[in-house]
């Protein structure tokens, strides 16, 4: 578990669910800062798991690209992970190059003096960061009904299988979720769980669609997933338990 200072997620008790032999029953889970890893450290393990680390500098978002593309690791990304730029990063690289999708945070440019290089982080996951849901809408201390989880339509995919097909949703402003849209021409990019809002939604700054995805595979192999809602707060909020040992063992193809 690699994590950050500031963000969705609790890597803590992610661990703890993870080794807890009631749950997962893992092994070992090791427990890294962000500030002391390397694409050598990554390359050690099959599955390295993103979260509660919204700051991410370009460099470092490429090095998990590499880290899924050049070995045969799997990549958990968590919520608004890596979608706050660097003090010393480019803040708007659309005034550098124009395109349509320079708004969205996990699309970096790096400088290198002499040349730019694109860093499609965006891509790489075939989604759009949005914002925080709590952020977009007002959201109560304790835990409310915000929606309705649909699963793809087949129930079969590892990282779902097993759970039931329309579930009731509950989240609270301390355990939020990461609204996000799927690019329709990310032909790598599969959303294996939605959440339903009931309707499209005004938040403060955005309009928010009625259908938010949750769980997403990208990659070859689909060897990358995103998770909008941190797997933890599945089970400490919803008590729903799968979704987190699903995580482990489909990731893994076990």
């Amino acid at each position: 578990i690699v994590h950050g200072d500031e963000g969705l997620g609790d890597p803590d008790t992610l661990k703890t669910i993870l080794q807890d032999p009631q749950g997962v029953g893992v092994n070992a889970v090791d427990i890294s800062h962000i500030s002391r890893i390397s694409l050598g450290n990554l390359k050690r393990y099959r599955l390295v798991i993103v979260e509660k680390a919204r700051t991410i500098s370009a460099e470092q978002l490429q090095m998990f690209m590499d880290y899924s593309t050049q070995s045969d690791g799997r990549l958990v990304w968590i919520g608004d992970a890596g979608t706050k730029r660097g003090s010393k990063e480019i803040q708007k690289p659309g005034d550098i190059n124009a395109l349509k999708d320079a708004d969205n945070p996990w699309y970096r440019v790096i400088d290198k003096g002499d040349e730019f290089k694109l860093v499609a982080f965006d891509q790489f996951l075939g989604l759009k960061f949005i914002d925080n849901y709590c952020e977009e809408v007002d959201c109560a201390d304790k835990s409310f009904h915000v929606g309705v989880l649909n699963s793809e339509n087949t129930g079969e995919h590892p990282l779902i299988y097993g759970a039931t097909q329309v579930l009731n949703f509950k989240i609270s402003k301390e355990h939020d979720f990461s609204i996000v849209q799927q690019f329709p021409n990310a032909s790598n990019s599969n959303i294996v769980l939605s959440l339903d809002l009931g309707g499209k939604l005004q938040g403060r700054e955005n309009e928010i669609e009625r259908y938010v995805p949750i769980i997403a595979t990208s990659g070859l192999g689909e060897r990358v997933a995103y998770y909008a809602y941190p797997p933890e707060y599945f089970v400490k909020d919803n008590n729903f338990g799968v979704y987190i040992k699903n995580m482990y063992y489909g990731m893994l193809g076990k």
